[in-house]
């Protein structure tokens, strides 16, 4: 068999620069480029050396933990033993995610008739396996392997951020209280214009039993002053939440000024992952007819002034 040294150098150097970077990216860090490609070099020598020079202990697993972390540090430095550990951990998560993909990808291909066919025995019972990947297809499937690692490292982190923002909402009203999970918006400023108090915005299909007759759906595309006038002129006309309706203008994304139908509910209660809640009186929820989360993890946008803060009008509170 020929192997050519100078295609498994630049095949390591570019397998290796690809690593690394993408262990940056799953640390958010933004390492220098040389320092980057120095650290891959050293990894691309290290790969040629073995059909160089034959040296057993340059191979052993001491020295590749070794060589491994003279790489990290190549490119990112020591900053301390416990970001280095984080860092060397993510290099090797990163390597074996891809090298995994690769081998998947490989096994996935392969065609034979036989499935002992790419498996040899050795005479101390070893077990061989042949693994013949032309170098195309292993650029493409190392590319896959990335591809899919970054976008699930991604999709991950964006669930670990939704998460820290998202609350246990529990909204009580003449006795009967609901419970969902509410989404703490930092950008969501909503007040009543003229009592100043905050709006939490819920999914109308929550109250779907209490609300009149059709509302939930209505309430998508019919402005919300045209379901109150139904009720008769003083808002209530027998229904037991009349008195408790209001219509809060807010500008929409357009710009055109509209109404949202809201309820003054006795209180909500606001708590996070289990830890002791907060009860809010002085709050209004606005109704909205659609679906607030496209997966369904929360029904409600919490106003930050209820999330996020100790606000005056809060009283300390067991869970409701």
């Amino acid at each position: 068999m020929t192997v050519y040294v100078d295609l498994v150098f630049l095949t390591n150097l570019a397998v290796d620069g690809t690593v690394l970077l993408t262990t940056a990216k799953a640390r958010r860090l933004r390492p220098r480029r040389r320092r980057i490609a120095l650290s891959a070099g050293l990894g691309a020598v290290y790969a040629a050396a073995m059909f160089m020079a034959s040296v057993p202990y340059l191979y052993s697993f001491g020295a590749k933990v070794l060589v491994s972390a003279a790489m990290v540090l190549c490119a990112f430095g020591y900053g301390g033993p416990v970001r280095f550990l984080r860092l060397f951990a993510t290099f090797y998560l990163v390597n074996f995610a891809t090298l995994g993909g690769v081998l998947g990808i490989a096994f996935l291909l392969r065609q034979s008739g036989d499935p002992w066919g790419g498996m040899t025995f050795t005479p101390d019972g070893g077990l061989l396996l042949d693994w013949r990947l032309q170098l195309g297809l292993f650029a493409a499937s190392f590319a896959l392997s990335v591809w899919l690692f970054r976008s699930a490292s991604s999709s991950a982190e964006r669930t670990s951020r939704l998460d820290a923002l998202v609350v246990d909402v529990t909204v009580t009203v003449q006795g009967e209280s609901w419970t969902c999970r509410g989404l703490v918006d930092t950008g969501n400023r909503l007040y009543d214009p003229l009592t100043r108090v905050p709006v939490l915005i819920l999914e109308a299909s929550v109250w779907k039993d209490r609300l009149p007759a059709g509302w939930a759906d209505r309430l998508r595309g019919e402005p919300a002053d045209k379901l109150i006038a139904e009720l008769g002129g003083n808002g209530d006309d027998g229904y037991a939440w009349g008195d408790r309706l209001r219509l809060v203008p807010y500008r929409g994304v357009n710009g055109n000024t509209k109404l949202l139908l809201a309820v003054k509910p006795d209180s909500v209660h606001i708590g996070r992952g289990g830890s002791e809640a907060r009860a809010y009186n002085r709050v209004l929820i606005g109704l909205d007819g659609g679906s607030l989360s496209p997966d369904g993890s929360y029904r409600a946008i919490v106003h930050p002034d209820l999330g996020m803060s100790d606000s005056a009008d809060a009283i300390p509170s067991q869970p409701a």
